[in-house]
């Protein structure tokens, strides 16, 4: 007797799903389309937040005023100096402070080499500086201004003590640089002068004698120590620091021994080599009977 045994769920063969079987009808979604479809939720979700946070942000802005303005970074520049460019900004809604305009107002005082502008929500605007860093006097006639390291003619003002405070430089050519609004040196003379300072600095007691520097043209640049009317000629070609290595030693060997008017000029521009003129003082001295 045959025996037929009537099975209603069919097995899906190994690796084939339902819908490779046709028993998925379309009607319940597969795992992927159901990963999607949270995915999306949660990121719309996401920008609704975003989006609610930026408007209450923005509302609150309206609603803020100004409390106070707080400067750093400063050291050359007092705060009251800083402060006028700031004036009228207390009480102000903070929505309305245009922070990089304020930050460019701030740019166009000399000594003031950038500024950024952070406004918080509490009502503080927040005002960095990043000062210019002086490198000497400069002298020309009777005026004097300021040189910075990249090169920029500031106001002349009382600097507190830095390395090259003191030391005056005059034969600087300069140009007026119109999209700055500005007066810079010249590139070649600007290059000499941050040479010899740099040196100057490094110095072991040169940096105490040096008072002033002469930039000439044709590699006949020479400083002065003061009190001594002593022409010391370094050039234009750099090696400072080993020309005023050559400088102390002649100092110490010879000037303290003859005197501060003993020679007109002292050529330290060869290498191991220094060539002397005695002054005619000096001369007249040693010949006389």
């Amino acid at each position: 007797m045959r025996t037929f045994i009537y099975d209603d769920d069919p097995a899906v063969p190994p690796g084939e799903n339902h819908e490779a079987a046709g028993q998925n009808d379309g009607l319940e979604p597969g795992p992927e389309r159901v990963r999607w479809r949270v995915a999306a939720a949660v990121l719309f979700a996401v920008a609704v937040c975003l989006g609610g946070l930026g408007f209450y942000a923005h509302q609150w802005k309206k609603s803020v005023w100004v409390k106070d303005v707080v400067i750093s970074g400063h050291h050359l520049l007092t705060s009251e100096e800083l402060e006028k460019t700031a004036e009228g900004l207390l009480g102000r809604n903070l929505e309305d402070v245009d922070g990089a305009a304020l930050a460019e107002s701030y740019e166009t005082l000399p000594y003031i080499r950038k500024a950024e502008v952070v406004k918080e929500m509490n009502g503080i605007v927040r005002v960095r500086v990043e000062e210019r860093i002086p490198m000497a006097k400069i002298a020309s006639g009777e005026k004097v201004h300021v040189i910075d390291r990249e090169g920029y003619i500031l106001p002349y003002r009382n600097l507190p003590p830095f390395p090259s405070v003191y030391l005056r430089v005059t034969g600087m050519q300069t140009g007026y640089v119109r999209e700055e609004r500005r007066e810079k040196a010249d590139e070649k003379y600007l290059a000499v002068l941050r040479e010899m300072i740099d040196a100057l600095s490094a110095s072991e007691y040169a940096r105490l004698l040096i008072r002033e520097v002469i930039l000439k043209e044709e590699n006949k640049t020479y400083f002065a120590v003061a009190g001594s009317p002593t022409v010391f000629i370094v050039g234009n070609e750099g090696g400072y620091k080993e020309k005023l290595k050559k400088f102390e030693i002649f100092w110490q060997k010879v000037v303290a021994k003859k005197g501060l008017g003993g020679y007109e000029k002292v050529d330290l521009r060869f290498a191991d080599k220094v060539f002397a003129v005695e002054s005619s003082r000096s001369r007249h001295q040693r010949i006389s009977p």
